[in-house]
Order: C-alpha cells, then structure tokens, then sequence
C-alpha cells in the first residue's frame, strides 16, 4: 500500500493510503457530520454491511498522529448513531500539508 507524507505543525509523518484518504475526507468535510456508510464508502470503495469498529480505530490512530486536538483548534467528534464530525474550534490553517512529490 501507498504511503503518503504530510506535514503536521511543521513536522513530516507518514500515513497510510487508508489513513490519508480518512484525514482528506474530513479536512474536505470540516462542519459535516459524515455517516460511518459514508466514510466506509468513500475510504475504503465499498458499502459497509455490518457493524465494525474499523472506522473507530482510524480514526483514534488520526487524531494521534496528525494531533487532532482542541488546544490545536480541532475537534474530530462522534456523533451518536450517526458517524464523526470534524470541527474547527479557531480560524486556522490546517494542521497538516501534502508534502510535494
């Protein structure tokens, strides 16, 4: 699988192709509330047809590595029976930039 390599705060990390295209549709989204059959769909090219915590752990495993955190200016929050929402507490620039190839 592909690796892709940011910048966060000014410091290189490496993502995988699933964990990039998961920090791409939210940063693309922020404000949305995003269904986990959404996410599921939109990350990994299929329906979701069963319960899983796939979704959950990427996105624990994103907001650690690209340090989605309040006193950063973000927010990634579940929504009750319904999936996650990527909120931006402060007028900031992303927390992360695409490296140029």
């Amino acid at each position: 699988m592909r690796r892709q390599s940011v910048t966060v705060h000014g410091k290189p990390v490496e993502l995988s192709g699933t964990q990039y295209r998961l920090a791409s549709l939210f940063f693309a989204n922020v404000g949305r509330v995003l269904s986990r059959d959404h996410i599921y769909a939109m990350v990994w090219g299929r329906e979701l047809h069963t319960l899983t915590r796939t979704i959950d752990s990427h996105v624990s495993r994103l907001r650690v590595l690209l340090e989605i955190e309040e006193h950063n200016g973000f927010r990634l929050q579940p929504v009750y029976k319904s999936g996650y929402r990527l909120l931006r507490l402060q007028e900031e620039s992303m927390p992360f930039e695409r490296e140029a190839a």
